[in-house]
């Protein structure tokens, strides 16, 4: 004969049926709120050091690219070569801004003679490129390229290597 029990053991499974249809208590949520809270805080920084570093090299990148379009289109015989602008640069998240320049001889009323953003080769010579980091590790530092030689400068603490 089977023993008879009056009262049945509850079973695993039945335990947690009834602690999910219950609701978390306030506690619980408290301490899960914490714990994301605090990985928030240590991953974010993390993040966004990636984050520049990745706009760094993005820099680099194209600024190497359009030397490599302009000497090629020299090569080609192009008339006026130009390069593509650094349509990424939205991209860098505000880390860097933009610039060209050339060398140019005064007119008498002591403007330059005028250029196009994208050409390789002013009215006297190559064009430099160059980006000056405006937020982040190095800022106020410059690098800059110029187009017909590749020679590249930097300055202060940002550098191309």
């Amino acid at each position: 004969m089977k023993p008879f029990f009056v009262h049945k053991p509850p079973r695993f499974r039945d335990f947690w049926l009834r602690k999910l249809t219950g609701g978390f208590s306030l506690t619980e949520l408290v301490v899960v709120i914490a714990v994301l809270a605090v990985l928030l805080a240590v991953s974010l920084p993390a993040f966004f050091k990636v984050q520049e570093a990745a706009a760094d090299k993005l820099v680099r990148h194209e600024m190497i690219n359009a030397y490599k379009e302009c000497k090629t289109s020299t090569i080609r015989g192009i008339q006026a070569p130009k390069y593509t602008i650094m349509l990424d640069m939205h991209r860098t998240n505000g880390y860097y801004k933009f610039y060209q320049k050339y060398n140019c001889i005064r007119l008498r009323d002591g403007s330059c003679a005028p250029t196009i953003i994208g050409n390789c080769f002013g009215p006297l010579g190559a064009h430099e490129i160059g980006v000056r980091k405006v937020k982040g590790d190095g800022e106020g530092g410059e690098l800059w390229m110029n187009l017909n030689t590749g020679k590249k400068t930097q300055r202060g603490e940002i550098k191309w290597h």
